[in-house]
C-alpha cells in the first residue's frame, strides 16, 4: 500500500515492520509517535523504538504536510472530507485535529493541524465465515447489524463478508456504499482489497447511495458503513421497505447498549435487522461474541 503521503523519515520506518500488523499510527506535533503494532508502541527511527533517543517526534510543519499530501495538494477539492474531520488517502482514512473555521454554528473547514491518526486497513480473509451460515437462508439474506466497539474490526469483518456473498452466490447484486473510501480502498475504478463481484459506490453519502442505487443498479443486497446519522437510519429503512437486505455497522458494545442510543433505538424497536453480529477485541480485534436474532436470541456464541 503506498504510503508516499508520509514524510521520507516516517516511510523508511515503517518499512521495518510487517504491515499486516500495523494498525494505526497516531502522530501529534512535537510529541512521541505512536504505533498499534500488537499493542501500542513507540515508532523509532527503524520501526518499534528501542530507546527514548530513536522515538520519531513529528514536526507541526509535516503534519500540516501530511494532510496537504493527501488532499492531492489541494485541500479545497477535499474540504467536504476535511471539514468532517478526516481525509481518506490510498484507502487509508486519515482522522485530523485541527482549529475549525465557522460560519455562525457551520464548521466550514479545518486549518492550523495538530494530530492525525492514520487507520491502515486490512484483508482478513474468511474472518465472517463462522457467522454466514446464520446470515443467509436459502433464498434471502437477512438484514444484519455489525456491532462493534471503535477499532473492533467491523469494516473488516463486512469487507470480507461481500467477498463471501458475491464469490458464492448467495446474491446475484451487491451494492456497496463506500462513503468513506475505506471498505473497498478504490483506485484508480479497482478495488485495492478483495471485496468479490460488488458495484461500488465510493465517495457519496449513504442516502444518496441507497436511493440511486435501488433505483438504477436493483441490488439484491446493499452493504454500508457506520450508520452516524438519522438520515442513514431513514435511508435504511427505505431500503428494506424495498425489498432490499441491508448489511450496516455501529458502534456500540454490543446488543444492550443499542437501545439506549437515541439514534438507533427507533431502528431497534421497529426491528428491521433480522441478525446482530456482536464483535469485540476480547481475544483480538474481530473476536465474533456471537450471533442473534432480531428479538436479541442468541443464535450462536462465538469461540
Amino acid at each position: 500500500m503506498k504510503l508516499d503521503f508520509l514524510p521520507e523519515r516516517f516511510i523508511r520506518s515503517l518499512e521495518f515492520l510487517k504491515f499486516e500488523s500495523l494498525h494505526e499510527l497516531r502522530l501529534r506535533a512535537e510529541k512521541p509517535s505512536i504505533i498499534d503494532y500488537g499493542g501500542k508502541k513507540y515508532l523509532g527511527e527503524c520501526g518499534v523504538s528501542q530507546n527514548d533517543e530513536d522515538i520519531l517526534i513529528p514536526k507541526l510543519k509535516e503534519i500540516a504536510d501530511i494532510v496537504f499530501n493527501a488532499c492531492e495538494r489541494s485541500i479545497y477539492a477535499h474540504n467536504d472530507k476535511l471539514k468532517a474531520g478526516y481525509v481518506t488517502v490510498n484507502g487509508i482514512r486519515i482522522g485530523i485535529c485541527g482549529r475549525a473555521v465557522t460560519e455562525g454554528e457551520k464548521i466550514t473547514t479545518l486549518k492550523e493541524f495538530c494530530s492525525l491518526n492514520i487507520r491502515f486497513p486490512h484483508q482478513v480473509k474468511n474472518c465472517s465465515l463462522n457467522a454466514l451460515p446464520f446470515l443467509i437462508d436459502s433464498d434471502q439474506i437477512y438484514s444484519t447489524l455489525v456491532v462493534s466497539p471503535p477499532g473492533g474490526g467491523k469494516t473488516t469483518f463486512l469487507r470480507d463478508l461481500a467477498r463471501l456473498i458475491s464469490q458464492r452466490g448467495v446474491a446475484n447484486n451487491v451494492l456497496i456504499i463506500d462513503e468513506r473510501d475505506e471498505i473497498c480502498c478504490m483506485q484508480q475504478g479497482v478495488p485495492y482489497l478483495d471485496v468479490g463481484c460488488c458495484d461500488v459506490y465510493s465517495g457519496v453519502s449513504k442516502e444518496w447511495g441507497i436511493i440511486n442505487g435501488i433505483r438504477t443498479l436493483a441490488p439484491d443486497v446493499i452493504m454500508l458503513d457506520e450508520i452516524i446519522t438519522k438520515s442513514d437510519c431513514a435511508a435504511l429503512e427505505y431500503a428494506i421497505g424495498c425489498g432490499v437486505s441491508v448489511i450496516a455497522t455501529v458502534h456500540s458494545l454490543g446488543w444492550n447498549e443499542l437501545f439506549d442510543k437515541p439514534l438507533l433505538k427507533n431502528v431497534m424497536n421497529s426491528q428491521i435487522f433480522d441478525r446482530i453480529v456482536v464483535l469485540s477485541k476480547r481475544n483480538g480485534v474481530g473476536t465474533i461474541e456471537g450471533v442473534l436474532n432480531g428479538d436479541g436470541k442468541l443464535l450462536w456464541e462465538g469461540k
